[in-house]
This record gives C-alpha cells, sequence and structure tokens, in this order.
C-alpha cells in the first residue's frame, strides 16, 4: 500500500496529465483491500487464540477446584495450597494469552527486518588485482574486452567491447536507447564489476584503486539530473565541500547557470525543493553539471545530460568545457552534438560497431548514416 501511494505523490503530476485518477484510485483501493484482507486474517486468529485459552483456563480451574475440595475434605491439602495452585494457574495463562499477539508483532518485524537488511547487508567491493600498471604506460583509459551482464538477467548489454582513449581527448557515444552506453559509464564509475575483461583508468586498473580514489578523479552527470532539498550552494558543494565562491561562481558560468542563478532572489542561498520540482529541466542538467565541474575533474562524464538544453546552450557548454583540462565521455543523441569531439564511438545492441570523427563514421557505418539522415529531416532518435 506504501508503494502504490509513494508512486503516486511523485508521479502526480503524470497521473493528471494522462487523466489516470481513477485508474490510480481502483489500485489504491486494491493495495488497501488486500491489506485489509491480511489484517483480517491476523485479528481472526488472534481473537479466536483468545477465547480458546480463557476456554483451557476456566476448565482448568474448575479441574483444580473439584479435585482441590475433595483433598481438602480428606485433609492431604490445606485450602492455602489449591488458592496458590489456582493462583499460578492465573499467572501461566495470562502469560500464554498473550503468546498470539507476540507472534504477530513477531511477523510484522520479521518484514520490516527483511527490507531493512536487505539495505544494510550490502556492501560495496573493494578487492583489488595483484598486480599494478605502471604509471604513463598504454591509453589514460582503456576497456579491454569488456563484457557485463545485470544481476538477475541474462542477456549480456555489454559485448566484448574494447577501446583506447588519451588524456584530454573528447569523445561522443552514439547509440539507439537501450544500445547499453549507460551501462558502459556505470561500469568505470565501479557501480558494477565486470563480468569479463578489465578497464584501466589514469594507467591503472580501476580494480586496483578504492572507490573514494577512483570517484574523486570523476565528475559524473547522470541521465536523470538529481537534485537534492536544500539550497542551490548547498547542491554544488556535493562536488566539493570546502569551494570557494570564486569556484562556486567558474563553475556556474561553465555550467550556463550563473545568470539564472543571479536572477534569483536569494542567488545561490535559493531553496530547491524535493528532486528541483521548482526548476525547470534545462536549469536542474545545468546545476548538476555545475556540480561535477566544481571539483575539476579528470574525467567528465556527461550521460545525455544536455538533453533539455536548447541548441545556444548546449553549444556555449562544450565551448566552456574547453577551459577544463579533463578527458570528456558525451552520451548523446544529437549529431550536432558529437562533430564537436575528437571522436564517437557508436554503439548498437552493447557492442562497439565503429570508432572515428564525423565524416569517418558516416563513410563507412550505415546506422551512423541513418541517424544523420533521420536528425536532418527533423525525425528524433
Amino acid at each position: 500500500m506504501n508503494d502504490v501511494l509513494r508512486e503516486n505523490l511523485m508521479g502526480m503530476k503524470v497521473i493528471k496529465a494522462f487523466v489516470r485518477k481513477n485508474h490510480e484510485s481502483n489500485r489504491f483501493h486494491q493495495a488497501t483491500n488486500e491489506l485489509k484482507d491480511l489484517t483480517v486474517k491476523a485479528l481472526r486468529l488472534t481473537e479466536a487464540a483468545i477465547p480458546l485459552l480463557l476456554l483451557l483456563m476456566n476448565i482448568a480451574i474448575l479441574f483444580l477446584l473439584w479435585n482441590g475440595r475433595s483433598a481438602v475434605i480428606d485433609g492431604s491439602v490445606q485450602v492455602g495450597d489449591v488458592v496458590a495452585v489456582i493462583n499460578y494457574g492465573f499467572r501461566t495463562t495470562a502469560a500464554l494469552s498473550m503468546f498470539s499477539f507476540i507472534i504477530m508483532f513477531l511477523s510484522r518485524t520479521k518484514a520490516s527486518l527483511d527490507r531493512v537488511s536487505e539495505v544494510l547487508d550490502t556492501t560495496e567491493n573493494e578487492w583489488v588485482v595483484h598486480t599494478k600498471r605502471k604509471d604513463n604506460q598504454g591509453s589514460w583509459l582503456q576497456f579491454n574486452h569488456v563484457s557485463f551482464t545485470y544481476p538477475g538477467n541474462n542477456d549480456q548489454v555489454v559485448k566484448d567491447i574494447t577501446f583506447q582513449i588519451d588524456k584530454g581527448e573528447r569523445i561522443a557515444i552514439m547509440g539507439e536507447t537501450g544500445a547499453g552506453k549507460s551501462s558502459i559509464l556505470q561500469l568505470l564509475l565501479r557501480l558494477y564489476e565486470v563480468d569479463e575483461g578489465s578497464i584501466l583508468f589514469m594507467y591503472q586498473d580501476i580494480r586496483v584503486q578504492t572507490l573514494k580514489e577512483l570517484r574523486h578523479e570523476i565528475g559524473f552527470v547522470p541521465q536523470e539530473a538529481v537534485l537534492f532539498s536544500g539550497t542551490i550552494r548547498e547542491n554544488l558543494l556535493w562536488g566539493k565541500e570546502d569551494a570557494t565562491e570564486e569556484e562556486l561562481t567558474k563553475a556556474a558560468k561553465a555550467a550556463q547557470i550563473y545568470e539564472t542563478i543571479e536572477q534569483f532572489p536569494r542567488g545561490y542561498d535559493t531553496r530547491i525543493g524535493q528532486k528541483g520540482v521548482n526548476l525547470s529541466g534545462g536549469q536542474k542538467q545545468r546545476i548538476s553539471i555545475a556540480r561535477a565541474l566544481i571539483r575539476r575533474p579528470s574525467l567528465l562524464i556527461l550521460d545525455d545530460s544536455t538533453s533539455a538544453l536548447d541548441v545556444t546552450t548546449e553549444q556555449k557548454l562544450l565551448k566552456a568545457l574547453e577551459d577544463y583540462e579533463c578527458t570528456i565521455l558525451l552520451v548523446t543523441h544529437k549529431v550536432r552534438t558529437a562533430k564537436m569531439c575528437d571522436r564517437i564511438f557508436l554503439i548498437e545492441e552493447g557492442r562497439m560497431i565503429g570508432e572515428g570523427n564525423h565524416e569517418e563514421l558516416l563513410a563507412t557505418i550505415p546506422l551512423y548514416e541513418d541517424i544523420v539522415k533521420s536528425q536532418e529531416e527533423g525525425v528524433s532518435v
């Protein structure tokens, strides 16, 4: 019931836009009815147990009184002994009558404990390989025959991916939805571990570095801009806790969000609603980009994080990134954006089917040619 209620509250605008009020109301009533039925069953068990215990208790008391009477008359037992036994019987049955309540509370506790334990028992994998690669050998960033399957799934989403990237390069990653672009980036961040192959970052296998060391060098802007309740300043400081006002301003200007922030009455101290509800999609994306830039990362990952920006703002942003000495991995569906990068990686069904600049891919890869034509004709891909 709580899951349905949470979904409805978070998706209220979508429900209104698609006029699904009645459908979601029915879903909620169905969930509450299921909860009601389960609660009724539990209460019936409890209510049946209590009268049964009381019946057994009274029968036991009658038995004790009947036999105690005879023993008192015979003189073999004192009246006080009979009273004591009956008193002990009352105490014992009173304790047993609580047993049904204990069972009910234990079942609820177990359900809650299972959900909490699932989170508490999750550990981040910090295992390392035994050999380190010497610095400045090979490529700065390298995927070596990397394959990956999500847990609980049988289909590989990344299939034998191999590529090399030099420090300072700007790489665009393109492909159809579901091709595995975001999965490649998640493997680089070690949000998941590779099934086969290896990934080298800064000339070292990423499994040599601790997660803190690895992720400190990476500025990540996810596909869906995630902001937290608080002020704009507090969200930007996620990138660097001790950032100065000058660093905040520089990152905001590069992300093309500085003028917008200045227009707010409280500037950087403007409060953001839950998940940035009081900001537009483009504003949320630009704040997320500024948050990543403020740490001056060695590697900047933009996972389709300029999709809500207009053409002019996006061009200014990409131009401003030239002032940052970092390697850039940019997932995009826009050909005009990809053309501004040094190379383009084309992904299809988890495999890399081509790499090169715009002209090279256009001349050799039919899929890329189709993407270019569709965008020239105004068709979204």
